[in-house]
């Protein structure tokens, strides 16, 4: 007669963890807290998303280190959110990151130096290169100068090279334009009484 084994079976439970997929703006948000964190800056981003643009927002102690020389950081990490938000997607979606305000600030230096400059081409007669900007830089000094009816502007250049040329419009009337040379008029009047001998 045979005998039975007596087998051992360990049973444990199986769990089924839920996968928790996330939206585009909170990848993109963890994904730049990740890299400001690995940057070592201690700071939080909050997100706000309205219609079919998605702003970030850096704030903290810390924040100001990624805003870099002429906000040239904080386009990077824009560029960078805005390829994770819209990648393999039809629709587009516009990424605005800031931090301490930096973007408004820069909008109104710019505007402020467009004015400056429209002063100085029109006084000069004489047309003026600004420094290369970025895309955004370039458009506030357009739309700053769009009205002005002393100059124009243009962008000329190719790449990272892409900068702003202001030019003085030239006036119909030589007299009354503000690069008209300077001319002094000798009038000579004479009277009955006063004659030249």
């Amino acid at each position: 007669m045979r005998k039975k084994k007596n087998t051992e079976v360990e049973v444990t439970e199986v769990t089924e963890t839920a996968v928790v997929e996330l939206s585009e703006p909170q990848k993109m948000q963890d994904f730049l807290q990740n890299l400001l964190s690995k940057m070592g800056l201690s700071c939080q981003v909050e997100v706000n998303e309205v219609g079919d643009a998605v702003a970030l927002n850096i704030v903290g102690d810390d924040a100001s280190g990624a805003i870099g020389y002429r906000g040239e950081t904080l386009d990077a990490l824009q560029y960078l959110c805005s390829l994770i938000l819209n990648g393999g997607h039809s629709e587009f979606k516009r990424v605005n990151l800031d931090a301490e305000g930096y973007r408004a600030k820069r909008e109104k230096a710019l505007q402020k130096l467009a004015h400056n400059l429209e002063l100085k081409v029109k006084r000069t007669g004489r047309e003026h290169k600004l420094e290369p900007m970025n895309p955004y830089e370039r458009r506030v000094i357009h739309t700053a100068l769009q009205n002005s009816q002393h100059v124009t502007t243009q962008s000329e250049g190719q790449g990272s090279a892409r900068h702003i040329v202001i030019t003085p419009i030239q006036q119909n009337n030589i007299l009354n334009s503000p690069n008209a040379p300077r001319k002094t008029l000798n009038f000579v009047y004479r009277s009955d009484k006063k004659r030249r001998r």
